[in-house]
């Protein structure tokens, strides 16, 4: 596999790289990175090795006895937690692009600036989970669905600064594009985890649930700690645009004339509605359904993530 260094050298790709390297650090680093709370025990706990003592490891979990021979703080570690990693899926189609009232310039090869609309919070989020994973020692992974101009659609997961450096690079030279295809890429995603495994899918769901849910459900039945982040954009559930206008997916499809005027009455229950079915297959899944909404504290989401808490 190439090294972000052999990439075509892109002084925005370099800029984005350096920018979610820092974001993720200052979001990070005031967080407690203990083992993740997974959904499942698995009675394989036999003992493997040690490792130095770092804030947020349970003290239960510590040896004295190696303390009070050597003066260090050892962490015991075992077989079950060995396997756990997180693989990150992250949506990288279209409708990404929407939110944050669209207003930023759109050239024809630009990317999406890193705050304001989903696609910037969905990519700083993943470079945050992944910088956190790497950082209390875990592997992480990295599945991108949908995009254009993605080095590697898909890395393994794995360990170290830089694996992490390749996951940056292809956060920040992907573009949103086309469909997710949520319902084919969860079919075939149970061959690529193991169980246990923190699969993390960051995405708008804008996909009929209908198309995955029944993916999603069979990709719980392979016992991985499903966690399912929901991005949206408060002013689109609510439908706040001015005056009439025809409404066209960035996905393609026909367009739809809508009057606010007419749509607000309804909008809540329709919002309602879908987010109950969505929580439904998430929820049969066994999986976690975590609300992320753009204007919201990156940081209390992430460590809502880590905790397993939803």
């Amino acid at each position: 596999m190439a090294d972000p260094q052999s990439l075509p050298w892109d002084p925005e790709v370099v800029e984005r790289i350096a920018a979610l390297s820092l974001r993720a650090r200052r979001t990070v680093s005031g967080l407690r990175l203990g083992v993740h709370a997974s959904a499942r025990v698995s009675a394989n706990v036999e003992f493997a090795d040690y490792k130095e003592y770092s804030q947020g490891d349970l003290i239960r979990d510590l040896d004295w006895r190696v303390a009070a021979r050597s003066d260090r703080l050892v962490v015991r570690r075992h077989r079950a937690e060995e396997e756990l990693g997180c693989l990150i899926v992250l949506d990288a189609s279209a409708d990404l692009l929407t939110g944050g009232g669209a207003a930023w310039p759109r050239p024809a090869r630009g990317r999406p600036p890193l705050e304001g609309n989903k696609w910037g919070y969905a990519v700083v989020l993943a470079a945050c989970l992944a910088w956190a994973m790497v950082r209390r020692g875990e592997p992480v992974g990295l599945l991108m669905l949908g995009g254009e101009g993605v080095p590697w659609p898909y890395l393994p997961l794995r360990g170290g600064d830089a694996h992490l450096s390749r996951i940056f690079a292809v956060l920040a030279a992907t573009r949103p594009a086309g469909r997710a295809s949520l319902g084919a890429e969860l079919r075939t995603l149970g061959a690529r985890v193991r169980p246990r495994t923190l699969v993390a899918l960051i995405s708008d769901l804008m996909e009929e649930p209908a198309e995955w849910g029944p993916s999603m459900r069979a990709l719980g039945h392979r016992h991985v700690d499903l966690r399912a982040l929901h991005v949206y954009d408060e002013a689109e559930w609510a439908f706040r645009v001015e005056g009439p206008a025809r409404y066209r997916s960035p996905e393609g499809g026909a367009a739809l004339p809508a009057d606010p005027a007419d749509v607000a009455p309804a909008i809540g229950a329709v919002v309602a509605g879908y987010l109950a079915e969505v929580r439904g297959h998430v929820h049969a899944a066994q999986g976690r359904h975590l609300l992320a909404p753009t204007s919201g504290d990156m940081a209390a989401l992430l460590a809502r993530v880590l905790r397993g808490a939803e």
